[in-house]
């Protein structure tokens, strides 16, 4: 969890879905939340619209995912899934930059 006056957020780290991630949204407005969507090491994109949903967060970042074969993921897919969620999933390009 990081706080400040322009806003909130939550980076998950590389972590999977965990019951305890409910207590942040239970808590806590979030600007935007950092989500793993790689599935295979950490949480992926069903888990990831679980957690973004736990922490009542319609903007997320992807994090954790095409960086090596084993967690490459198929991005628009995912990023349809999210849709279909009402949740906006921002999939960024290497120095490629977002604001929130």
């Amino acid at each position: 969890m990081v706080n400040s006056d322009d806003g909130n957020f939550y980076y998950s780290g590389d972590t999977a879905l965990t019951l305890h991630i409910q207590l942040i949204g239970d808590h806590t407005r979030l600007t935007f939340g950092a989500l793993c969507i790689d599935d295979n090491f950490t949480m992926g994109v069903d888990d990831a619209i679980q957690a973004a949903e736990f922490i009542r967060c319609s903007e997320i970042l992807g994090v954790h995912y095409d960086t090596f074969p084993p967690i490459v993921i198929e991005r628009q897919a995912a990023i349809e899934k999210f849709k279909a969620a009402r949740i906006r999933l921002h999939l960024l390009q290497p120095d490629e930059t977002q604001n929130f």
